[in-house]
């Protein structure tokens, strides 16, 4: 089977708004490159990406797609039908969508800099303010998961599951015990996102945090080991 190649992904040295897209790639078995643009890059590359900001999608004929909610649609087309990653309902499709901005916006899209860009000192010290609204965003939205089914898009994840794991996996690593006030419905759906094929390997093989290879300098995840709970049991 020839594998369907997504194009480039460029993005900066975080782990933050590209994140869902190369779980989405990494899930669907989609081809695609990981293009990282460093900082001291960006002035020059800038004016010639739309709308000036990152991620960008450079398609495989040279056409950039802007905007993280466009081109995790766009993966999501291009994926196997069998995997429902876009449902072909529209009530479904919509709700899909939905649950991706949920992630993708404010409040709960600060918990990207609050991890990747503010220094460890800032992070702590806005956190307390910021939390509390991401927490409530997340639990008026535990009526979407499904009591009997292990994802928001039902028996198979839709694309909307893949952008929302992205915070849940970040807040785990703010606060714990605020992550844990979601309760076991929240929990069992993070473990089974965090199993799926090529979800499971990228975790495990993408820049370790702590190392100074992800994150502005003086960031949480620049400079602490914020994946060592995957390697306890239960994780």
């Amino acid at each position: 089977m020839t594998t369907v190649n997504v194009g480039e992904i460029l993005y900066f040295p975080l782990r933050a708004r590209a994140e869902p897209l190369k779980f989405l790639c990494e899930y669907a078995k989609l081809g695609y490159s990981d293009k990282v643009v460093q900082f001291d890059e960006w002035a020059e590359i800038k004016p010639t990406i739309p709308g000036g900001s990152l991620p960008v999608l450079v398609k495989p004929g040279g056409e950039m797609l802007p905007e993280t909610a466009d081109i995790a649609r766009h993966i999501a087309m291009l994926a196997p039908k069998e995997l429902e990653l876009m449902p072909e309902d529209e009530s479904k499709a919509k709700a899909a969508a939905y649950i991706f901005d949920v992630g993708n916006e404010q409040p709960v899209s600060m918990l990207n800099p609050l991890t990747n860009w503010f220094s460890a000192e800032e992070s702590a010290s806005k956190v307390g303010g910021i939390l509390p609204d991401v927490m409530k965003t997340l639990v008026a939205v535990s009526d979407d998961l499904p009591e009997d089914k292990p994802f928001f898009g039902g028996d198979k994840p839709h694309y909307g599951d893949f952008g929302l794991f992205h915070y849940i996996d970040i807040l785990r690593t703010l606060d714990d015990a605020e992550y844990r006030k979601l309760g076991d419905k929240w929990a069992a759906w993070y473990s089974s996102m965090a199993n799926l094929p090529g979800v499971k390997e990228l975790l495990l093989s993408r820049p370790k945090a702590g190392t100074g290879e992800v994150g502005r300098p003086g960031s949480r995840v620049h400079t602490m080991p914020l994946d060592d709970f995957r390697a306890k049991p239960g994780q």
